[in-house]
């Protein structure tokens, strides 16, 4: 069955979901959502929410971003898987959204390229 326009991607959790609708309503205000653009919006919200649930956990008092290990010489500290993950899921973040203005300098440069192409687009409509 074929998937609707404009819907995230089936992998997507319920905030997944919740993360791509909110983004593709930014978007779609800027006029620049077309239905191509489903498949990398699917894996920022993706991003997005990994890096949430990691942070989450990572923040929490009782876990933290390192873990007491045990080895043959004693304990030591070491960095939690999670708060690895979490820091690619932030660079993927920062790799992708700026695609799509979801920082206020990357929104001037899209609005104002927007603005150009139309101002452009209405001088030559009298051609």
């Amino acid at each position: 069955m074929p998937r609707p326009e404009n819907e995230p991607m089936d992998y997507l959790t319920k905030r997944g979901r919740k993360i791509f609708y909110n983004i593709s309503k930014h978007i779609k205000e800027a006029g620049i959502l077309f239905d191509i653009d489903v498949f990398e919006l699917s894996m920022l919200a993706n991003s997005f929410d990994i890096y949430e649930r990691m942070s989450a956990f990572c923040n929490d008092e009782k876990n933290g971003f390192t873990d007491l290990v045990e080895n043959q010489k004693g304990s030591s500290k070491q960095v939690r898987p999670e708060y690895t993950i979490m820091k690619h899921e932030y660079s993927n973040i920062m790799s992708i959204a700026p695609k799509y203005g979801l920082t206020p300098g990357d929104r001037e440069k899209i609005f104002n390229g927007l603005k150009k192409k139309v101002k452009k687009e209405s001088l030559t409509d009298g051609l």
